[in-house]
């Protein structure tokens, strides 16, 4: 929602800024498998201001964290011995843990930032990891996501390889969305605002449309492309600015073509008016001019 890796998407910046001239209080969770300020050095240098935002979450610093603390009774349990599949082992970091020179030595598997495209399931870890799940080594996946996003094409991401573990029988904790501990931390840093006055927006309805509906929020898809994807409308919509886009979204449901166009164009003007009556004068609009509905909706 925010950026593809290198870029950020048109209307974003001046999306973010305008809630937040309305007032309103912005938090960022991302299934990042890095530290909440490595996600904020790429803000800045994509152009966002910093000060826009409560806070930071990622998924991997919330692992790094459980790593440490050792509260949560499934990290208790794990050893000190970690094999590690990630870029580079900052999630380990101020954690009493070791990397293990090879699977005997292990204890448990750890996927931290994903390490596509110049090494893959297929090709790299098949082998390791089918050994691993039969050893019965549990895994902590540090970012759920099956595929990323890197500039205009999409790499494998970590979900893919816990996904293929489960498969082979392993044991998987996973920690990002849609899993509960990240909303917390989100809910947290947005300074005790009710769950059902909270809205996550994002671009993946596996992660952050099930997540955030799972922690009580409101939710906003913003990929157009996966609307179609989803059984109902409802599902998509549900609780995004109220009755105004929920009745859009059920009159138009048997158009997916103007499904995609209209709730695009709705939920990115929701977010640049702070006078939050937008919606409510674009339903009215409708009404009166349905021959327009199919108008192309800006990307």
């Amino acid at each position: 929602v925010l950026h593809d890796g290198n870029k950020a998407p048109d209307g974003a910046i001046d999306a973010v800024r305008g809630m937040v001239a309305a007032g309103k209080k912005l938090a960022i969770l991302s299934n990042s498998a890095r530290l909440g300020s490595d996600a904020y050095g790429r803000l800045v240098k994509l152009g966002y201001d910093l000060d826009w935002f409560a806070g930071v979450v990622t998924s991997g610093e919330t692992v790094r964290d459980m790593l440490r603390d050792r509260t949560d009774p499934f990290f208790a349990a794990l050893g000190r011995s970690v094999l590690l599949i990630a870029r580079d082992a900052t999630l380990l970091e101020g954690a009493d843990y070791r990397v293990a020179e090879d699977l005997d030595d292990a204890d448990f598997v750890l996927l931290g930032s994903s390490t596509a495209p110049e090494m893959s399931l297929a090709e790299h870890y098949t082998d390791i990891l089918t050994d691993a799940a039969a050893r019965g080594l549990p895994m902590v996946c540090a970012n759920p996501d099956r595929v990323g996003v890197a500039g205009a094409g999409f790499i494998e991401g970590p979900g893919a390889l816990a996904q293929f573990y489960e498969d082979q029988g392993g044991v998987v904790r996973y920690i990002g969305k849609p899993h509960a501990e990240v909303y917390e931390r989100a809910a947290a840093l947005l300074g005790g605002i009710p769950m059902n006055r909270i809205v996550a927006v994002g671009d993946s309805l596996e992660h952050d449309i099930a997540g955030g509906h799972g922690a009580g929020f409101l939710v906003a898809h913003m990929h157009p492309a996966d609307v179609a994807a989803a059984n109902r409308v409802g599902e998509i919509v549900q609780g995004v600015a109220g009755d105004a886009i929920a009745s859009l979204g059920a009159r138009l449901a048997q158009n997916e073509t103007r499904v995609r166009e209209r709730l695009a164009q709705l939920l990115w003007r929701t977010a640049l008016d702070h006078r939050r009556r937008v919606v409510s004068r674009q339903q009215a609009q409708l009404t009166r001019n349905d021959h327009e509905v199919t108008g192309t909706a800006p990307r």
